[in-house]
């Protein structure tokens, strides 16, 4: 039996097939394992209406981690750990990019919903079909919207340019990128490391004793806090580079192979 007590798993390009869906043979081992106390742990950059038909998939519940570590939730979906943007860094952020020079659609998260400027971009309406969840007009939020997430979907050509700029100006502010053109503005302490902690003392474990899997940049912290953090092959050299390990990618359900080998399932 393996040292490690906890899984913690990236979804879309780690988890998740090109079909954005858990393979079954997948969701088997995680099962096995739940049944001898192993949690397994959603972490995420989508919103948690987005990432509980996937919780159903897989078929063991327990806690989950959305908006990249700015929103924890407890085995019961409560809080764990939620934060939000302040009301002035959401209205510097709003107003910041469409004065650059990056064609980006602007979208904002607060607690489970979703508000974007333009629904009916094209690029809103593709994420609303990859995840399931229907988007409201920016113009319908509450005043005072205190969002766990901004989000700018921007060509995948120009968005290591938006990330630079965003980062230079807004340094107190968590900016990260997720792949597919996809940049996220949380508040400054939302990664998905902290968000991995927050968990891991939830459920009385340490860290040190948690794999966790990814693919993305936005997942190299918490690859880095855990005790052994595996990337995915077909995730970018730098990934690679900050992980323990490599499994298969996520079209070879590496996640499996390589929980199958840590944990003789």
């Amino acid at each position: 039996m393996s040292d490690y007590q906890i899984i913690f798993s990236d979804l879309d390009g780690t988890l998740l097939n090109s079909a954005h869906h858990v393979p079954a043979e997948t969701a088997k081992v995680l099962r096995v394992l739940h049944g001898r106390g192993v949690p397994f742990v959603i972490v995420t950059a989508r919103m948690p209406a987005a990432a509980y038909p996937l919780q159903a998939e897989i078929g063991t519940g327990g806690p989950l981690i959305a908006y990249g570590g700015a929103l924890s939730l407890d085995e019961n979906r409560r809080p764990v750990r939620s934060l939000c943007l302040s009301d002035r860094d959401t209205a510097a952020v709003l107003d910041f990019m469409p004065r650059q020079p990056f064609d980006a659609a602007c979208s904002v998260y607060a607690d489970d919903n979703w508000y974007a400027e333009n629904p009916s971009d094209p690029r809103i309406m593709n994420e609303s079909r990859i995840t399931g969840v229907p988007v409201l007009p920016l113009s319908c939020a509450p005043k005072g919207l205190r969002p766990h997430k901004i989000f700018y979907i921007t060509q995948e050509s120009t968005a290591p340019a938006a990330m630079r700029a965003l980062q230079m100006y807004f340094k107190d502010l968590t900016v990260s990128y997720s792949g597919w053109g996809h940049i996220e503005i949380m508040h400054p302490q939302a990664t998905k490391a902290e968000g991995m902690k927050s968990i891991c003392a939830h459920l009385g474990i340490s860290p040190e004793k948690a794999v966790a899997f990814g693919d993305s940049l936005n997942d190299v912290p918490m690859l880095q806090a855990a005790g052994l953090g595996v990337a995915v092959d077909n995730a970018p050299a730098e990934v690679k580079a900050a992980a323990d390990r490599v499994c298969p990618s996520n079209e070879q359900q590496g996640v499996k192979q390589a929980i199958e080998r840590l944990f003789t399932v």
